[in-house]
Parts: C-alpha cells; sequence; structure tokens
C-alpha cells in the first residue's frame, strides 16, 4: 500500500481535501466544501478516523525529520504520503480549513477569537450530530469551542513548555481513545513552538521524536478500521528553519495500521 503520491487533476492535493476525506470514510455529509475526498483510502476498510495536526510540519521538514522517527513513517510507509498545498501560513485560519474541507475567504475564521464566534459546523460537530462519538484534543483556546457540542473535549494551555503541551496532548489522546471515538482530532504544538523561541534543528527534531513517540501509542490503541491521517498546517514561518519561498507546502499522510496476529 506504500507510496509515494503525486496526485493528478486540476489541483493538486491541499490541506482542503482533509475533510473531504475524512468524511467519506465516517460515512457523513459536510454541507459545503472546497476540497474532495482523496480516493487513496476508498478500499481500505476504515470506519474510524484519527486525524493528527502537527503544526509547522511543512513537507520539506518531515522529509528531514523521517530519519529520525519511527512511527510517523512506519505509517507512511504503509500508506501514501503526499505534498499538500497549505491556505494559510497562520495556525487558526489553515486548521478552520483543515477541519471544514473551506478556504478561509469561506469560513472566514482568521483568529482564536473568530473560531469563538463562528457558527461554521466542523467536522466533529457534523460527526456528533450525526451520532458518532467525537473527540478533539488541542491547545484551551481551540478546545473550549467544541464544549457542550461534541462527546470528548480537552484542552491544554499553551503557555506550557513545549514538551510539557505535547506530553499532554498525548494523555488526552490515550484517554479520548479508550472511549472508542470514531473521529478523535489531536493538535500538537512543540515543533512551531521550538521554531519560534528561536530554537534550533537538534530542538525541533526533539520536539518531533516526542510527538512521533506519541503517535505510536496512539497506533497502538486503535484497531486495523481506523484510517490515521496526519498533516501540517503550515511550514514552518520562524527561526533559522523558516521556509521564504513558496510553494508553502505541507506533509499529509494517510494510512491504517494493519491487522494484527
Amino acid at each position: 500500500m506504500a507510496s509515494e503520491s503525486a496526485p493528478t487533476g486540476i489541483r493538486g492535493i491541499s490541506l482542503l481535501d482533509v475533510a473531504p476525506t475524512a468524511a467519506k470514510v465516517l460515512g457523513i455529509n459536510l454541507t459545503q466544501s472546497d476540497g474532495v475526498a482523496i480516493d487513496a483510502v476508498d478500499c481500505w476498510g476504515c470506519r474510524s478516523v484519527v486525524l493528527i495536526i502537527v503544526d509547522s510540519l511543512g513537507y520539506d521538514l518531515y522529509r528531514w525529520l523521517a530519519s529520525h522517527l519511527t512511527n510517523i513513517p512506519a505509517l507512511a510507509k504503509r500508506g501514501v504520503v503526499m505534498k499538500a498545498e497549505t491556505v494559510s501560513n497562520h495556525t487558526t485560519p489553515a486548521i478552520a480549513t483543515i477541519l471544514s474541507g473551506l478556504l478561509p475567504e469561506h469560513h472566514s475564521i482568521f483568529d482564536k477569537q473568530g473560531a469563538k464566534e463562528s457558527s461554521l459546523l466542523s467536522i466533529p460537530e457534523i460527526a456528533s450530530a450525526s451520532g458518532l462519538k467525537a473527540a478533539v484534543i488541542m491547545e484551551k483556546n481551540g478546545a473550549e469551542v467544541y464544549s457542550g457540542l461534541i462527546e470528548i473535549v480537552r484542552g491544554v494551555p499553551d503557555d506550557l513548555a513545549p514538551e510539557d503541551f505535547d506530553r499532554q496532548i498525548c494523555r488526552y489522546n490515550l484517554e479520548a481513545l479508550s472511549e472508542r471515538p470514531r473521529l478523535l482530532v489531536s493538535y500538537f504544538i512543540g515543533i512551531d513552538k521550538a521554531a519560534h523561541m528561536g530554537l534550533g534543528p537538534a530542538e525541533i527534531r526533539s520536539a518531533a521524536i516526542l510527538i512521533d513517540r506519541c503517535v505510536g501509542e496512539m497506533v497502538a490503541a486503535t484497531d486495523d478500521e481506523t484510517l490515521f491521517i496526519i498533516c501540517g498546517d503550515h511550514p514552518v514561518h520562524a527561526g533559522i528553519l523558516k521556509r521564504a519561498e513558496k510553494p508553502s507546502s505541507v506533509v499529509l499522510i494517510l494510512s491504517k495500521e494493519m491487522a494484527r496476529g
């Protein structure tokens, strides 16, 4: 099943396509979308989705990090790895696109306050309204958007040290997975925080290794009907690894765990 995809069509793969792909696997309908479902998963037999958003995981950065990681590259070998076009160099509008399938000019969510005030239904809310248990594990302000609207919401203060934030995200992920949600959305911040703090490649690599370790624990906590979607929101936009040139591409990995014998 492993491949590195060079998608065909009018345009290449985009973060716009994440929500439609997840919706197709879950058997739910997005009310509107600028993206399309990625057909690579059609024959994989998945019924649940774990969506892992890694802040600042650009495509080139992932290619550099992959040799230092274990679990994410293992998933990649069992699935497809794509260079996906991002829609914004800022986290909030990019994540809103990932979760809605809409361009920023259509979802109109450009900051945290806008996310709280928006009436837009994103995929966790649509899943929950369709009778599917949904979980969102992310920074506190983002998680609060879903409070009372879906079954499992856990928020982590973003003023924690990067490694403490990601460790807490990992703990919450595993707690949520024990409740068997059909959709889990998770968000890791360590790589982005390290870049904004002006730290170097060694620290960014350490942040990625911590995330990779958590992904391994999450894979072990799921069954072979779970689609893993791992993506960045934008390339690194601060510090010495800042991506100055376009295109602005992030990694997008689609994979599933194999049946355990």
